[in-house]
């Protein structure tokens, strides 16, 4: 028997048809999970993954219907976009959960808790304001006039609140009634489960108006954190790199050329000797001509490869812009090489490189964190092409922007994988291949630049993805910002 904490009534709704059915669809998870907190049972890795996921996608076709029906309703851009932080933080916190499933020692107890404070304060709170203003808006005010009302009533829509959290309570309460007098004999259980389920919401309250306050501060360094964090062992491998091996690079280089200049005057010396019949039958035993040739090549094959690794301590440098974490004006294109030659043993392999670079104007930005952008579309190109093809680089630039472009000839995407390309989580790669999140993040950080991507693609036509920056930076969000849309435009 399953008993439902959460009871659909008058007091959730918004008179507006496909948020209330979205809210109620909500409830139908909030109550299944609460099931699974009454009845005790372990929950296995592959259901809390499931159920974190059903919030994932949940709140991305609600955010995205109610966002639109801010919009038709009339309401203020900047109330909208007030309310879009809300869903943003919401998503958050679900990447949040999503992070730490595997160190949660009670997924049930934690997502319960996290839905019942959501419902609350979202519903009751938030959703219930919005539609207010919309009805307002649709009598002939203007949202300054809705918003000065919404204002002045803020203590009616505190009892509401209030009364909703009260008949919440009376929900279990009469749940608990109904079931004693189905059957007498159960009583005392029933009387024992509804003591146990009091002492649960009440830890459950305390444990979340302690996480609430925790959220609240982590949000304004989480989306600095994913980042440093992803950047760290590559910061950290090229400091090591580069002060580990330039020194050795530097005498060994000394050391070959002295080597060289050796090896010329041995010869000449050994040249100078021909005369002595002793001499020439040595030269004839060790091949002198060929010796003479191969110390060439091998001296100038050992200044190659030391040329090579210097190469790669210099890309890898460039790459993580170690010592730079300030915005700075930055060369696009050598941040793309330098990228190119980091994941190259990924590229090899499989693909042709072509490049049809314009140059391009300094752009300020966060290089290390626009290198990662070209990291994730040249990782993402590479792994949709099944056997072997061609990524094909292009660059330009306006009057105030620049935009960079990778075409691939890989499988393409159907227009669903391409609505979901930024989505968290979202990935066509087998289970343990891949957490979704790379171009996910690519986007957050193009979006923190002030940028937007443009994508175009269908299957078995390969895919063409380009995103623009400004120059000067002038049009980048706070620090955290990240859009609750995934919107795509055709190139």
């Amino acid at each position: 028997m399953s008993l439902d904490a959460f009871v659909w009534s008058d007091h959730f709704a918004t008179g507006i048809g496909i948020v209330d059915a979205q809210h109620q669809e909500l409830f139908k998870i909030i109550n299944q999970i609460g099931n699974m907190l009454v009845k005790g049972d372990a929950v296995s890795s592959g259901e809390s993954e499931a159920m974190i996921k059903s919030l994932a996608d949940y709140a991305r076709f609600h955010f995205a219907d109610e966002e639109r029906v801010m919009a038709e309703g009339g309401l203020d851009p900047g109330y909208i976009d007030s309310h879009k932080e809300l869903h943003r933080r919401f998503t958050q916190q679900v990447i949040t959960l999503w992070q730490g499933r595997a160190s949660m020692t009670d997924p049930v107890q934690t997502l319960y808790g996290f839905l019942s404070s959501w419902l609350v304060y979202h519903i009751l709170g938030d959703d219930q304001k919005m539609a207010r203003a919309i009805t307002r808006v649709r009598g002939g005010m203007t949202h300054a006039e809705a918003h000065k009302i919404e204002i002045e009533h803020a203590e009616i829509s505190n009892s509401a609140l209030l009364q909703a959290l009260h008949n919440l309570y009376g929900v279990v309460s009469q749940q608990n009634l109904d079931l004693a007098r189905a059957n007498v004999d159960l009583e005392s259980r029933v009387e024992a489960r509804s003591k146990e389920l009091s002492e649960a919401y009440a830890r459950l309250s305390t444990e979340h108006k302690a996480l609430v306050e925790t959220l609240a501060k982590v949000e304004q360094t989480q989306s600095q954190l994913m980042q440093s964090e992803k950047m760290a062992s590559i910061g950290q491998l090229a400091a090591g790199v580069a002060h580990e091996i330039n020194n050795p690079i530097g005498f060994v280089t000394s050391n070959l050329g002295t080597l060289g200049r050796y090896a010329n005057d041995l010869l000449r010396l050994i040249d100078a000797a021909q005369g002595d019949p002793h001499a020439q039958t040595v030269a004839k035993e060790i091949d002198l001509p060929f010796l003479r040739e191969d110390i060439a090549a091998l001296l100038a094959e050992s200044r190659d490869g030391l040329e090579r690794v210097r190469r790669i301590v210099a890309n890898l440098k460039e790459f993580s812009h170690v010592d730079e974490a300030a915005w700075q004006q930055a060369d696009l294109l050598s941040g793309l090489e330098s990228t190119i030659n980091v994941v190259w043993h990924e590229l090899k392999f499989k693909t042709e490189i072509v490049r049809e670079l314009q140059p391009l104007p300094l752009v300020r930005c966060l290089p290390a964190q626009i290198n990662q952008v070209f990291m994730a579309l040249l990782l993402n190109a590479v792994h949709a092409i099944p056997e072997h093809g061609v990524i094909t680089l292009r660059s330009g630039h306006d009057a105030k922007q620049v935009w960079i472009e990778l075409a691939d000839t890989g499988s393409g995407m159907t227009e669903e994988v391409k609505r979901r390309l930024f989505e968290p989580f979202f990935t066509t790669k087998p289970v343990g291949q891949g957490a979704g999140l790379g171009l996910s993040m690519a986007y957050d950080i193009v979006s923190k630049h002030g940028g937007r991507f443009e994508v175009e693609s269908s299957p078995g036509r390969g895919s063409r993805i380009r995103f623009w920056l400004p120059m000067d930076g002038k049009t980048t969000p706070a620090s955290g910002d990240s859009p609750t849309k995934f919107d795509l435009e055709g190139v």
